[in-house]
């Protein structure tokens, strides 16, 4: 009997292959046609969206929607490398949330480049050394990540697509109990993240700020002392070889944060989009009101809006906005080109698909 389910298996498997193998000169056959047709983009999100939400929608039930399409993201990610081989620059070293977010997006074919910050990522697509880059922008908790903010506001690039990704922190170190931790390393943004955990049962512990998770389970890792600990992932975890003293430590079980692929390219559009801007306005009384009322009155979903300092003139300030819909729809394009004339400061960071994949 198990004989001859192992034999089913092989056959199957020998299908799958082929069928794979097929997809795959399929995918080489549309790169050929794409470039006659003098178009060099190989990696479209907005296809990409519309493979998947099929997927979803035909998946028999034997598997979740997550693994399949995490199974489709990976032939989708190979097929892209033998297309076109690119990099991906991303926050790291390798283990940060950002690296597990660009496995995600990519599939594990891809080239990955490690960068050391944000300013390192956003300028290594800017220079065209890499033809994506990929930063946090927003957790579902601690909110907006302003640096993200900020290189958006510096460099000439554009939003070519997002990603979520679930985020579950684990307190890292070679403590053997919790009450020996004197300092923890981290990123401001999961120290957050996990505030109530740590006054809890580290109220008097010292907080070190990193650039990144990894770099901090780095730290902890070379440092190689019992009395500190690292806020990371469990792959930095397996990366660096440092156990898991305390596992899941976020204050909430939804914990998201949304990450954004930045790019000289501009996405189609797809099903469903997000558009996102910046802008200043007067330093006048109600100046915020008239430049954003387009939006309420083309009856467009605006899911956030956040204020920077404007760098260059003290007590004045830069907005982001996330609106729900596409740069090539009718209400978007008349909001936002009356947006532009109400503003001395506007910019159009890009139209790009929504990620509805919440895992």
């Amino acid at each position: 009997m198990l004989e001859k389910l192992r034999k089913e298996i092989n056959e199957i498997d020998k299908s799958m292959l082929e069928l794979i193998s097929k997809r795959i000169k399929l995918g080489n056959k549309v790169a050929e046609a794409k470039i006659k047709e003098g178009d060099h983009v190989f990696f479209r999100p907005d296809r990409e969206q519309d493979v998947l939400k099929r997927i979803k929608e035909l998946n028999p039930g034997e598997l979740d929607n997550v693994r399949l399409q995490n199974i489709f993201r990976e032939i989708m990610g190979a097929t892209l490398d033998i297309q076109e081989s690119f990099k991906v620059a991303y926050l790291g070293p390798k283990g940060t949330f950002t690296h597990q977010a660009a496995q995600k997006k990519f599939g594990h074919s891809i080239e990955l480049k490690p960068c050391a910050d944000f300013m390192k990522v956003f300028d290594q697509v800017q220079k065209r050394e890499v033809k994506y880059g990929i930063v946090p922008i927003e957790n579902s908790i601690e909110g907006i990540v302003n640096s993200t903010l900020d290189y958006l506001l510096q460099f000439d690039l554009k939003i070519y697509s997002e990603v979520h990704l679930g985020i579950h922190n684990q307190l890292l170190s070679f403590a053997e109990d919790i009450s020996s931790i004197e300092k923890i390393y981290t990123h401001r943004q999961p120290y957050g993240q996990c505030r109530n955990w740590i006054q809890k049962h580290l109220p008097v512990v010292e907080f070190h700020e990193t650039s990144s998770t990894s770099k901090a389970v780095e730290i902890v890792a070379k440092q190689n002392n019992k009395k500190e600990a690292a806020i990371g992932s469990i792959s930095a975890s397996k990366v660096f070889n440092i156990p898991v003293l305390a596992s899941n430590i976020e204050d909430y079980e939804r914990n998201y944060t949304r990450f954004i692929i930045v790019s000289h390219e501009t996405a189609k559009k797809a099903k469903v989009n997000r558009t996102s801007a910046m802008f200043a306005v007067h330093h006048e009384p109600g100046s915020l009101f008239e430049a954003i009322r387009p939006i309420y009155d083309g009856k467009i979903n605006m899911t956030s809006i956040e204020s920077r300092p404007y760098r260059s003139e003290p007590w004045n300030y830069i907005f982001y906005i996330d609106l729900i819909g596409h740069h090539e729809d009718e209400a978007v394009q008349k909001a936002l080109d009356q947006l532009k004339k109400n503003t001395p400061f506007f910019k159009n960071l890009g139209s790009y698909p929504v990620d509805e994949d919440f895992s």
